[in-house]
């Protein structure tokens, strides 16, 4: 897994951010905000004003649903369904049998474990 970094300059009253590959010096993703931040996502996804706020909030949701998914993907096809009305849900058992689920999806969420779990810190 690359490593990254993340760099803070001031730029008038904000402060523009950005992450470098550490390997390469390329910046990976930038942002300008007045807030104060210490931590981020690689791609820039999520910002952190605290070290503790990572793997909380939105961010913990989306990485604990990632890997509950590569966990048990059975399971998580099971509970996609589960959101559709029961006439609704053959129809989408038809249309997205689980192979195809587990095809389409599984390289995604993979991708998603990997980039939330990158981490950039200042």
């Amino acid at each position: 897994m690359a490593k990254y970094i993340l760099t803070k300059r001031v730029k008038g009253k904000k402060f523009e951010y950005q992450v470098l590959d550490t390997e390469s010096k390329a910046i990976v993703s930038s942002r300008t905000s007045t807030r104060d931040y210490v931590a981020c996502t690689a791609n820039g996804q999520f910002y952190f004003g605290r070290l503790d706020l990572i793997g909380k909030g939105d961010h913990g949701k989306r990485l604990s649903y990632a890997n509950e998914f590569l966990a048990n993907p059975e399971k998580a096809y099971k509970d996609w369904l589960a959101y559709f009305i029961p006439t609704e849900r053959t129809k989408q058992k038809e249309n997205l049998p689980y192979e195809q689920f587990l095809l389409e999806r599984k390289p995604w969420y993979e991708k998603e474990k990997e980039e939330l779990n990158a981490i950039a810190y200042l």
